[in-house]
């Protein structure tokens, strides 16, 4: 199925109006080797663009990789350069894979890392399974003593949006689901909306699966990815800079949030899916939370052109 790449055009600034412009980075502008990808073997341990970088840790010990590589998807037979949804024409794109701590024994996962040069309303970004991860879901890997996937089994990819070292919340995703009745291994490139996450200067991705073993995740730790689109605000600001209070934190029943009139305020959860919203607030709101769940919650603020991000647990 051919991939639809969602471009917009770009809006240009005329005289003295600031204007939004909408961008993607679709990787076509990467130089991609003769062998059909590219892992970081040069040692450069980044790649990208004068807006977006990527970066990349390759091992030449063990020739092995991590973080972000590329690959055009008709030339290498290499499954983990290899995405898994079908495509009518060759392209590039990008492929992750999230390493584990083997140094300190936990041997959790380590998400891996996109930063943007400036400040960006982050949009949407083109995510799909990888080939020989996919293999393995469907099919088992008798290798490494790990199953197909069955009844209550998942795989599914967190994007977590940074600003100034603060999370602007987390979006997740379900690349293979077999849970509440479900079925399916993503085949397709599928958009996934992070506006949410609102302006953000890097974005992190890490993937949780329910096959996990002594040494962390079993599921090879790989996914691909496209299209990442954001606009650069007509004024980049923020609110840090005001003395915005959120008490309790944590919070049983009800938040106070002060310092915030006439802005506007959302809450949301890590997935994005937004659970209070209110507009032209008073000096001080007063939010009831009795009847949410236990969790970690993003509270984001508006006023005008600027953007604060505060991370908030219910208990």
């Amino acid at each position: 199925m051919k991939k639809n790449l969602f471009l917009t055009s770009v809006l240009i600034a005329i005289f003295s109006f600031a204007v939004n412009a909408q961008t993607p980075f679709n990787f076509e502008t990467l130089t991609v080797p003769s062998r059909g990808y590219w892992n970081g073997s040069d040692g450069s341990g980044l790649f990208g663009d004068n807006e977006i970088t990527f970066y990349n840790n390759y091992n030449s010990d063990w020739g092995s990789w991590s973080g972000f590589s590329f690959a055009y998807d008709t030339i290498t037979s290499d499954s983990q350069y290899a995405a898994f949804a079908n495509s009518e024409e060759g392209h590039v794109f990008g492929i992750g894979y999230v390493p584990q701590d083997w140094q300190s024994g936990t041997y959790d996962n380590i998400p891996i890392v996109c930063k943007f040069t400036n400040h960006v309303e982050i949009q949407s970004v083109d995510i799909t399974n990888n080939k020989k991860t996919a293999d393995v879901i469907i099919n088992g890997d008798s290798d490494f003593g790990d199953t197909a996937f069955i009844d209550g089994d998942y795989f599914k990819i967190l994007i977590e949006g940074f600003y100034n070292g603060e999370s602007s919340g987390v979006i997740s995703f379900f690349l293979a689901d077999y849970t509440a009745g479900n079925s399916y291994v993503v085949d397709t490139w599928n958009t996934v909306n992070l506006s949410s996450l609102g302006l953000t200067d890097s974005l992190s991705f890490n993937l949780v699966s329910t096959h996990t073993g002594s040494y962390g995740m079993n599921t090879p730790a790989y996914f691909c990815i496209d299209n990442i689109t954001y606009n650069y605000p007509a004024s980049v600001n923020d609110l840090s800079g005001t003395k915005i209070s959120v008490y309790p934190n944590p919070a049983i029943n009800n938040i106070v949030v002060s310092n915030i009139l006439n802005s506007n305020i959302q809450i949301s959860d890590i997935s994005g899916k937004i659970i209070f919203r209110k507009s032209n607030c008073n000096e001080t709101e007063n939010i009831n939370l009795s009847n949410v769940k236990p969790g970690m919650y993003f509270i984001t603020l508006r006023n005008n052109n600027k953007v604060t991000t505060k991370k908030i647990i219910k208990q």
